[in-house]
């Protein structure tokens, strides 16, 4: 493999390379959207209409997909523990790019599962679980300002991508709206992830959060010195693990649930076609805002508290969109919702490094990432039985409703774990 240019430049460096490496992430999380939901929301109505699919069977297939990308899915985070960042993150890149020329073909119910499995493996769980663990390899002390810089990115993609996906699907069609993505992926990615890419700062002779250098044989014990590295079986163990990890699959399932069916939620109502894509700016722009604050407080409060405050607004924010479905309701819901989502990113960019340490840490996210795309693909399903059956999506909404208001009673206590020195 082409060694990347921080290598063979690395004693050239006056600058700590962790800031090079904050813009490719998030460059890296932009290009996740082809495997997000609030992209693949654009596609739904033309999917369930080119393909004659019902509510159910589209998000059966979504689901299907998305379960079933869990699965190798925990195989990504130990590969990255053992190969590299860079590596798997360039095959990553180059499959889903490969994905979403796939999805341009799909023709039945079951292309459209290999598809949904393709584009949810590869972009909403690899790339993104990739680009986390790429800035959990650089900072510690201030991840979470860094993470909040990041956000900036993300926000941007759930703000304006959906709209522009659904202007390009109108313009050109959803087939070529898709061989365009894979274009652009492939073309602006690989070459940037190529050259640019560093796995850690110990291997261009530099140190976590950019500390003046220390000799090479104490590398590694300066870098994991103030903070206790954690194997996937203890971290398990501990408190915080089980309810970090619930936290985050019911808050994909009832988010994915409720953005795949957005666009239809919204017709349903007899609202204008502008409505969800004003929808998707109120989200994005009040997650944008909480998960630049959400990152600077991360750095300063205890992160159960951040947790707990992120799940109550979740929680108000599935109140607003199940009692009350006024356009309205419907922005204070993607408000709450969205500002609440931008506490939980900005305390996951952080709490995991700082709780369970870097040296597994590919395989503790990776696990509890696999859980996150599970709920992921039961939410949207959910969603399209309660449609199909009741013609409306309130059962669901009421359910997502109980299980977030009960997480948020129990997040307070994802306290730090406490580690034994002689472990």
């Amino acid at each position: 493999m082409i060694p990347a240019f921080s290598h063979l430049f690395a004693k050239r460096l006056p600058f700590f390379y962790g800031y090079v490496m904050i813009p490719l992430a998030m460059l890296m999380q932009i290009a996740t959207s082809p495997g997000q939901t609030f992209a693949v929301s654009a596609f739904t109505p033309f999917l369930r209409e080119s393909l004659s699919l019902s509510d159910s069977q589209l998000s059966l297939a979504y689901m299907l997909g998305t379960l079933l990308a869990a699965l190798p899915l925990m195989l990504v985070g130990p590969l990255s523990d053992r190969y590299g960042l860079r590596g798997i993150s360039l095959i990553a890149i180059a499959m889903l790019s490969a994905a979403c020329y796939f999805a341009a073909t799909v023709t039945s119910f079951y292309s459209l599962l290999v598809a949904f499995f393709l584009l949810r493996f590869l972009g909403q769980g690899s790339l993104s679980l990739l680009s986390g663990n790429a800035i959990s390899m650089w900072f510690r002390d201030r991840i979470g300002r860094v993470s909040a810089a990041m956000s900036i990115g993300t926000a941007i993609a759930f703000a304006w991508i959906p709209e522009w996906l659904h202007s390009c699907i109108t313009t050109i069609g959803w087939r070529e709206t898709y061989q365009w993505l894979a274009i652009i992926v492939a073309a602006t990615m690989l070459p940037i992830v190529l050259v640019l890419f560093c796995n850690r700062p110990e291997d261009i002779g530099q140190t976590v959060d950019g500390n003046d250098e220390v000799p090479p044989d104490q590398l590694s014990d300066a870098c994991e010195s103030s903070v206790s590295c954690l194997t996937l079986r203890q971290a398990i163990r501990c408190r915080a693990f089980p309810i970090l990890a619930a936290s985050n699959t019911v808050w994909a399932m009832a988010g994915t649930g409720i953005i795949f069916y957005l666009f239809t939620l919204c017709n349903d109502l007899g609202f204008e076609a502008t409505v969800p894509a004003n929808l998707f700016k109120t989200f994005g722009l009040m997650m944008l805002l909480t998960q630049l604050v959400g990152g600077v407080l991360a750095d300063f409060l205890p992160l159960n508290r951040l947790l707990t405050i992120g799940t109550i607004m979740l929680s108000a924010g599935l109140g607003a969109v199940a009692f009350g479905q006024t356009e309205l309701a419907l922005h204070t819901f993607t408000a709450l919702f969205g500002a609440g989502q931008g506490i939980l990113l900005a305390v996951g960019n952080v709490i995991w490094v700082r709780y369970f340490g870097r040296t597994h840490l590919g395989s503790i996210r990776g696990t509890v990432w696999c859980c996150t795309v599970a709920g992921s693909g039961c939410g949207p399903l959910l969603m399209g039985i309660a449609r199909d059956i009741w013609g409306n999506f309130d059962p669901a909404l009421y359910l997502f409703l109980g299980l977030m208001t009960g997480l948020s009673l129990v997040a307070i206590f994802a306290t730090p774990p406490i580690v034994s020195k002689t472990r």
